[in-house]
């Protein structure tokens, strides 16, 4: 038995009032999910309420890309929870779905598939999968594992210039810094390490220049992270 968070409802948007009530009758008896549709050649997130999760279907024909990325953008669809638009009777092939998936978009169907298709689609949907045409999850994977080998590298990167931040740093300069991050002020630091005040604050101006910041506060974050 589905829980109630868990129930799902199908809302259809689009001009064409007689297609999309045929369709709300063919998904309703192939999945069992309520429909509801209303005309509008405009997406949009609708204001009806539903104990559980929308999915969202926005008719896409007549739209060139340019237009449908457009409208996908304006809807906002990420700033609201158990919302799940997928986008169908989709004309212009699509090279890459990444801008699409970008704004929150979890499925789409081209206009020459078949009504299967839907129904394999909204399956997915609901197990918390992205439905898109073979080339396009292909590309937006391929997209997305490039991110994530940049990201890495710059992360390393910056991982590599901290450890060489730190071994500029001398052996007294690192015992000051350490001691900054326990919050000490300077003559407390000077106590404890037999140094005169000056001397601390001497310190501390080449460490601020070392690791490049301006403040206490910037120095211990820096030293919280690569001590």
């Amino acid at each position: 038995m589905v829980k109630a968070a868990e129930k799902w409802l199908i809302y259809i948007l689009g001009p064409r009032k007689m297609q999309n009530e045929l369709l709300a009758t063919f998904l309703h008896s192939e999945t069992g999910i309520i429909s509801h549709i209303e005309n509008s050649d405009k997406f949009y997130c609708p204001s009806v309420i539903w104990p559980g999760k929308i999915m969202f279907f926005c008719d896409c024909q007549m739209k060139p890309y340019s237009e449908l990325l457009d409208q996908v953008a304006a809807a906002k669809f990420l700033e609201h929870q158990n919302f799940y638009p997928l986008l169908f009777n989709v004309e212009e092939k699509i090279s890459t779905g990444e801008d699409l998936v970008g704004f929150g978009v979890r499925g789409l169907f081209y206009k020459d598939e078949p009504l299967e298709t839907l129904v394999l689609g909204v399956a997915a949907v609901r197990k918390g999968e992205i439905w898109l045409p073979r080339h396009i999850l292909s590309s937006y994977l391929s997209s997305f594992h490039r991110r994530e080998k940049i990201q890495k590298n710059a992360e390393l990167k910056e991982s590599e210039n901290r450890k060489s931040e730190l071994k500029l740093l001398s052996v007294r300069e690192r015992e000051v810094l350490q001691l900054v991050v326990k919050g000490h002020i300077n003559d407390e630091i000077a106590a404890k390490l037999g140094l005169s005040p000056h001397t601390v604050r001497s310190h501390l101006h080449r460490i601020f220049r070392k690791i490049e910041v301006k403040s206490r506060y910037q120095a211990a974050v820096w030293a919280s992270k690569n001590f």
